[in-house]
């Protein structure tokens, strides 16, 4: 057991630092401020069914669960809802309110069914055109509550949810933020994975008219399936609805660390806090009783990680450290920066008294001139201060230059490669 928890940390390490590499969106570090919860189906609208429950009641309260732990944790993140009571919205109002607030992330809680009843597990969507015979299926049942809207035509653009074609254009929207998209998706699942022992069916790709017109990364969570007698009694309890929203936040937490330009040993540790505390959270934060069995399932949970979290940590920070040395050392840089000290039309030799003051001293030259510079810094700042130290030199008249591959460029354009990932 103590090497299985050990594995899918380190598997989760690995989802920290997979996801962001190519994605534009975390090239640029950032902070997620705005984030817009929409509790699926409402009012007429009652979504799936279970033997003695509904979809909209059900996604209503993990919402609202979900946005009390957020603002709780997080005081100054704007936590907006599509819905706050048992009312219909029109999906295409839902995407309109999360790009009115300008939200840096959409998440649409919704639960299952299937008419096989032994059916379970957590899934979470996507925007996107990879999809199975099945998936075509569970996007024409989420995106036929269109038809209950009289102008459901004019407000989607013409689409037919029950058209292929339609499902395959509609696909091509949110690809822009796939990528975003799919890291928060790839969190969510683990969370209920690892950390709630819910079966996993992963994430998944398909066309929710939720999702296509949300200008931010989106995803929508099926929390279980309400056809399934365990599922439905889970979903219906309070703690249960509390345990599964607490999932979503901690990989909310994961999710907004990680564009904030956090560690990964620092975003493990974190969480692991967060989850050692899931007790106190739901009771203090969602008002919500837990009895002593269930604390002390929680308890055994939370020792049986402690060790496997702090070797994680532990191998983790090695890493860091490791790549921190590397990226120091000027070789493994495309993009560095230099001090300039002096031009001459003639060579000077770099072991010349005047270069004194000085160490390691770069010669380059530039049309018919040779410069000298001295420092090899990865960063503008590094060289900002190397610039004051040989300013109080003879060399009084100094300033920053910046190489690309070895050729001089300008240091606005060396900060432009930078925030390209040249570095």
């Amino acid at each position: 057991m103590r090497v299985y928890i050990l594995i899918s940390f380190l598997c989760f390490f690995s989802i920290l630092t997979s996801f962001g590499q190519k994605d534009s969106t975390q090239s640029q570090n950032f902070n997620v401020k705005t984030i817009v919860i929409d509790a699926g189906h409402g009012g007429h609208d009652p979504g799936c069914l279970g033997s003695s429950s509904q979809e909209k009641h059900i996604c209503l309260s993990v919402a609202l669960k979900l946005g009390k732990l957020i603002k709780a944790y997080f005081p100054s993140v704007n936590v907006i809802y599509t819905r706050n009571k048992d009312v219909f919205v029109k999906l295409h109002e839902r995407a309109n309110i999360a790009n009115k607030n300008k939200a840096d992330l959409f998440i649409s809680i919704h639960a299952n069914s299937a008419q096989n009843k032994s059916a379970y597990g957590t899934e979470t969507y996507v925007m996107g055109t990879k999809y199975t015979d099945r998936n075509l299926e569970l996007s024409k049942r989420e995106n036929s509550v269109i038809l209950m809207e009289k102008d459901y035509e004019k407000n989607y653009d013409g689409y037919n949810p029950n058209s292929p074609l339609s499902n395959i254009l509609m696909g091509l929207y949110q690809q822009e933020y796939l990528q975003s998209s799919i890291n928060f998706a790839t969190k969510v699942e683990h969370q209920f994975k690892t950390r709630n022992n819910r079966h996993s069916r992963g994430v998944r790709q398909r066309v929710l008219l939720v999702m296509y017109r949300t200008t931010m990364p989106s995803v929508l969570i099926e929390l279980g399936f309400l056809t399934n007698k365990s599922e439905e009694v889970l979903l219906k309890d309070k703690i249960g609805q509390s345990e599964t929203a607490a999932a979503v936040f901690r990989a909310f937490v994961e999710y907004k660390r990680e564009m904030e330009g956090y560690n990964p040993s620092e975003i493990i540790a974190e969480e692991a806090k967060l989850f050692s505390q899931l007790d106190s959270m739901i009771i203090n934060v969602l008002n919500v009783k837990m009895d002593e069995e269930k604390s002390n399932e929680q308890q055994k949970k939370i020792e049986l990680t402690k060790d496997s979290i702090a070797k994680v940590i532990k191998i983790q920070k090695a890493e860091e450290a490791r790549k921190e040395i590397e990226k120091r050392n000027p070789k493994n840089n495309e993009v560095l920066f230099r001090v300039q000290i002096t031009s001459s039309s003639k060579k000077i030799p770099l072991n010349s008294r005047k270069f004194k003051d000085v160490k390691d001293v770069f010669e380059y030259k530039s049309g018919e001139v040779f410069k000298y510079a001295v420092g090899n810094c990865v960063t503008q700042e590094e060289a900002i201060e190397l610039q004051k130290k040989v300013r109080q030199t003879s060399f009084n008249d100094a300033f920053v230059v910046a190489f690309y591959k070895g050729n001089r460029v300008s240091v606005k354009k060396a900060k432009e490669l930078i925030a390209q990932g040249k570095q």
